[in-house]
């Protein structure tokens, strides 16, 4: 199973628990798994995260080549299916614009592409109109998520 990683995966590990210079085993163990093809990221997470200038921008630009799927045109399929989803909800239309033009859309339309599954910090909250959460996202269509803690005790992952 391919893990995709959101772009909380990266800035709230970066920012508090996680951080470079305490936990490197944290970011090796990112790389290493790139590498080898258990988790990767696409190319609008990585546009967000070059925004700042910052350690994690850092780090991405070091580590993309394994780590980022290049943009690809076969995920217009369900990024349709997905667009048609959210705008039937009952959805804010600003909530609605905002999911779409952000990579939380493109990361859920990847984990449908390609039977992945999302890390993310995000937690569903079914009810809530004024924002589109991945994992609500994720369970209209079967899509699995799990937060980077579950991630990494899957892998059995100690530091």
């Amino acid at each position: 199973m391919t893990f995709l990683l959101d772009s909380n995966a990266f800035l709230t590990p970066a920012l508090n628990y996680y951080a470079f210079d305490i936990c490197g085993s944290y970011w090796g163990w990112i790389a290493s798994a790139a590498k080898a093809g258990t988790v990767k990221s696409i190319s609008p997470v990585k546009r967000e995260l070059r925004q700042k200038d910052d350690q994690v921008r850092n780090w991405i630009d070091i580590y993309s080549t394994d780590l980022f799927i290049p943009d690809d045109a076969a995920v217009s399929e369900p990024m349709t299916n997905i667009s048609t989803w959210v705008s039937s909800q009952d959805y804010t239309s600003a909530a609605v614009s905002e999911f779409l033009s952000k990579a939380d859309s493109y990361l859920v339309a990847y984990a449908l592409l390609r039977n992945y599954q999302i890390v993310t910090l995000e937690t569903s909250e079914p009810h809530r109109k004024s924002k589109v959460k991945i994992p609500d996202a994720c369970k209209a269509f079967g899509i699995g998520t799990l937060t980077p803690y579950q991630m990494l005790r899957n892998h059995g992952v100690k530091f």
